[in-house]
């Protein structure tokens, strides 16, 4: 093999797919392909088809729809001999960074306007730098230079066709920040306060102020769904009356809020909630008595309940059995009430809390309750009630009702003398 052969052999082995292409009426032959390939009815059609596209990487996505788009392209390939974008696909099972290219040979015209389409594999450092840039892309939907003095912006990056670059001229800032708006990019629930606090004036304010960065976040519209972004405002180290210079930067960090807001709950779980009973706890208990004590119209109702022999469970078949027993009445308590109105406050002890009904109606849901809890097999409680308007407190209701329990527990114990009192 000479050179020339042993070059070229090279050089074939490095590229995934070389495809000829007409680009004028789409027509395109593979001279190299990766695997079997589906025909289209032009090459245009194969590249914008759902089966090519969902091979690209979700964060690059846009951009590859953008180079490959028939009109752009077409003009693209008219003006300039090679054509790059490096991005992640599908090779095999895997992403990878490839380079696809449109190259127009030296003998392509208006009359033989056919190039070469190929893709290959990216080299290391396209890889390593293009997946910082590409990801700090993705990230930043906007950044822009601002003078809040005359109400003008340039941009510095642009992530999608919002803020058209050949319109960013004829635009003042707080003028863009209303389109925003009013072309529902932001979530309507949102929309108030982005409006309050990305006033020009309010932002010469704050930052006369010298209270630092101004962040705003809120739901962004970005591909026909709402993702969480923050809008953050930076001053210039000598913002003045004079020099009202800002840099403002639009950054998505849905995928971030998401796993915080997951933390939190997941916080706010262990916090509030029984582990043994998945019911709230004495934490979220004494929360709800503040909360009731702030109330000052409306009613409460307080159901205590009082699991009978739990000791006598425990001390005879162990605690694994006492705490199936907790669970099952826990189980039988979220079919009876709602979940967030049940409390678990000790040991075995629960209190269920009705708000906002008459006495009447707490009567009778009481009275359903004690008759379904005495039809329980193998579950013995003892029930106790109290009703009240507000501001009565949440705790003088819950002791008259564990008074009322306690009396049902006497007449318990005196009917099974075999089980032992706690």
């Amino acid at each position: 093999m000479d050179d020339k052969e042993f070059a070229m052999d090279v050089l074939w082995n490095d590229f995934i797919d070389i495809v000829k292409v007409n680009i004028v009426s789409g027509a395109y032959n593979y001279l190299k392909a990766s695997d079997d390939v589906r025909e289209f009815p032009d090459i245009f059609t194969m590249l914008e088809s759902t089966e090519n596209l969902s091979q690209v990487y979700a964060n690059d996505l846009a951009e590859y729809r953008s180079f490959i788009a028939r009109k752009g392209l077409i003009t693209s390939i008219f003006e300039s001999s090679r054509n790059t974008l490096n991005y992640r696909r599908i090779v095999g099972n895997q992403y990878h960074w490839v380079t696809s290219e449109f190259i127009r040979p030296k003998d392509f015209s208006l009359q033989n306007p056919v190039a070469v389409f190929t893709r290959k594999l990216a080299d290391e450092k396209i890889c390593n730098e293009n997946t910082a840039v590409r990801e700090l892309n993705f990230d930043f939907h906007k950044i822009l230079q601002v003078d809040l003095f005359f109400d003008t912006y340039s941009i510095v990056k642009v992530r999608d066709g919002e803020v058209p670059n050949g319109e960013s001229a004829k635009k003042f800032l707080s003028q863009w920040l209303l389109e925003v708006v009013e072309e529902g990019i932001v979530h309507a629930d949102d929309s108030d306060v982005f409006k309050r606090m990305t006033e020009v004036d309010y932002m010469r304010r704050y930052f006369l102020e010298k209270r630092g960065n101004l962040r705003i976040r809120y739901r962004r519209r970005t591909n026909g769904e709402f993702r969480w972004v923050v809008f953050e405002a930076v001053p210039s180290p000598d913002f003045t009356l004079q020099s009202q210079n800002i840099m403002i930067y639009i950054r998505d960090i849905e995928d971030e809020y998401a796993e915080q807001m997951r933390r939190q709950k997941s916080l706010e779980k262990i916090s509030f909630e029984d582990s043994l009973t998945g019911l709230q706890n004495r934490t979220a208990y004494n929360q709800a008595v503040q909360a009731l004590s702030k109330r000052t119209s409306g009613s409460c109702g307080v159901i205590f309940s009082d699991l009978n022999g739990l000791k006598y469970m425990n001390d005879n078949f162990g605690h694994a059995a006492g705490d199936k027993y907790l669970k099952s009445f826990a189980d039988f308590l979220k079919k009876s009430f709602r979940t967030n109105s049940c409390y678990r406050i000790g040991g075995d002890e629960f209190v269920t809390i009705i708000q906002d009904c008459t006495e009447e109606e707490f009567n009778a849901r009481t009275s359903s309750f004690i008759s379904c809890a005495q039809a329980l097999k193998d579950t013995s409680v003892s029930v106790g009630s109290a009703y009240g308007i507000l501001p009565v407190s949440l705790e003088s209701l819950v002791e008259k009702a564990e008074q009322v329990m306690y009396a049902a527990k006497a007449k318990y114990h005196q009917e099974h003398p075999e089980v032992v009192r706690k």
